[in-house]
């Protein structure tokens, strides 16, 4: 008996060229490539893999899934994009549903039983039903649909945005089969091209452009959830959710005095040291609402010993308590965008924390880590392995980054570290914490911490209107949608929530984004 599973095989800083072919004076086709092609970087990609066991958990099979592999390629060749992860889990999740779906078929049907008049043919991702409830692609809908809304245990349930991911995932491969022509004996799903017709910038010599829209009845919708008085929070996206005053309360005691967290090893749990460089990573998507790679790929150009000054009761105070910080490609480090570069934006800091970071990077502690991230550079170079400095998310050997490894590997490349961090501290809260009440959240629900407390502040003297563009702006959001949704929750937050200081020290500082900001 033999029982398959799917598993990925990751490629890291890889250079693609592509190559063209030519007939030789011999008449044999030879490829070769154009001397002026710089190829295309892939950072990562995890390549899909059907792998078969036995009863002894021997390897007996091992065959790439190419049709996969081929649509993860075009993903980053075709549409030159940078990561390809979540197309990866996500596949990784489908397939999987497939081989249990075979499994079960497998148990039901043998030669003297199957009838393939009346019967389903065994499942497979290029072989479909006719009926439509009985196609994978809808029954793998139903599935992630189940995951999100019926699951006993809440905590087990799938978050909607992944599932919605997921479903996306599965589309977008089968649309990238279905324009190259692939003929499935039966459709995966309803699918329709529209071409839209729109006007061209002033700088195309066409003065209308087509662009074809490929659309599929295959969505993944979910019902609004009913209102519950007392707990309006929970009617939103959980990735939107900021945390509650106790909670980061009890986050931020462990990240900036305790630096213990609870770490599940191999054979038993016990308490570990958190790096100071993770508290202070934290701390930054905290306070100045950075995405986890924007706070990962900070560099010293961007860090500033604040101005001070002794006032008059004798004291030594900031000359501006919070300050504006820049983030993007004009600034050197990486933004999220949907294409390729990064996208600017100013967002805020709060001055103590920003001394706290220029402190770090005069210590002992960091002058050793850039020493040898300068080293690491080096090596590379004399290895020839220069894809690792190609590409808009590239490491710059002429950066001195805020976070590098003991190894001197910039963190940026290692962006699941953060994340695992940050569960070991959210595990530790939840010790101190009533088990009905858990701590939830991952580490970008720091971001909508600040994203929910400035709008707060900022409701108390302007209209909703000005503070949606403000934020907008701080979150370096391109539609409103999302940032619609915080107005939304810190509207109905209650005030007791509070975690800030005075809006006072904010409202001059963000002058710069809104010419609507009233004085104060």
């Amino acid at each position: 008996m033999v029982r398959y599973v799917i598993e990925t095989s990751t490629l890291k800083n890889y250079l693609y060229r592509r190559p063209v072919l030519e007939i030789d004076a011999n008449g044999e086709v030879v490829s070769r490539y154009r001397e002026n092609d710089k190829g295309i970087v892939i950072r990562q990609i995890a390549l899909l893999n059907k792998v078969g066991y036995d009863d002894n958990e021997k390897l007996v099979s091992f065959e790439p899934m190419n049709y996969v592999n081929e649509f993860l390629l075009a993903h980053h060749i075709d549409n030159e994009k940078l990561n390809s992860n979540q197309l990866s889990n996500a596949l990784v999740h489908y397939f999987s549903f497939i081989i249990q779906h075979q499994e079960a078929w497998d148990e039901a049907y043998d030669e003297d039983l199957y009838d393939e008049l009346y019967d389903n043919p065994r499942p497979d991702w290029n072989h479909f039903p006719k009926r439509k409830s009985d196609k994978l692609t809808y029954l793998y809908r139903d599935a992630l649909k189940d995951l999100v809304l019926n699951q006993e245990n809440p905590a087990d349930a799938m978050a909607r945005t992944t599932a919605k991911a997921y479903i996306n995932a599965v589309v977008a491969f089968y649309k990238h089969h279905l324009i190259l022509g692939y003929q499935f004996n039966n459709p995966p799903f309803l699918h329709e091209i529209v071409n839209i017709n729109y006007q061209a910038s002033g700088t195309n010599m066409r003065a209308y452009m087509t662009k074809a829209i490929h659309t599929t009845d295959l969505r993944l919708s979910f019902p609004k959830p009913s209102r519950s008085s007392g707990s309006p929070i929970e009617n939103f996206r959980r990735d939107l959710r900021p945390f509650t005053n106790k909670e980061w309360q009890l986050a931020q005691n462990i990240i900036t005095k305790t630096k213990r967290v609870v770490r599940h090893g191999k054979s038993a749990t016990k308490m570990a040291s958190l790096p100071y460089e993770f508290s202070l990573h934290f701390m930054i998507c905290r306070f100045a609402g950075l995405r986890r790679e924007e706070a990962a790929s900070l560099h010293l150009g961007q860090i500033v010993k604040p101005v001070k000054f002794v006032n008059e009761a004798g004291k030594e105070v900031y000359k501006n308590e919070v300050l504006k910080f820049g983030v993007g490609d004009k600034y050197g480090s990486l933004t999220k965008t949907k294409e390729t570069g990064n996208k600017n934006r100013e967002t805020i800091m709060p001055a103590r924390l920003m001394e706290e970071l220029y402190d770090y990077t005069q210590s002992e502690r960091y002058k050793k880590r850039l020493a040898k991230f300068k080293s690491y550079c080096k090596e590379q170079e004399e290895k020839g392995n220069t894809a690792i400095f190609s590409g808009d998310d590239a490491i710059d050997k002429n950066k001195e980054y805020l976070f590098i490894t003991q190894t001197g590997m910039p963190m940026f490349t290692r962006l699941q570290d953060f994340t695992n961090r940050w569960v070991e501290v959210r595990n530790t809260v939840n010790h101190n914490l009533d088990i009905h009440r858990k701590m939830v959240g991952s580490l970008h629900n720091l971001r909508s911490t600040f994203a929910v407390d400035i709008f707060r502040r900022l409701l108390r003297k302007i209209d909703p209107d000005k503070a949606l563009d403000i934020v907008s702006s701080l979150l370096g959001h391109e539609d409103y949608n999302t940032t619609q949704q915080y107005l939304k929750i810190a509207q109905e937050l209650p005030s007791a929530d509070e975690i800030y200081e005075d809006v006072l020290i904010y409202t001059g500082v963000l002058d710069g984004f809104s010419d609507q900001l009233e004085e104060i």
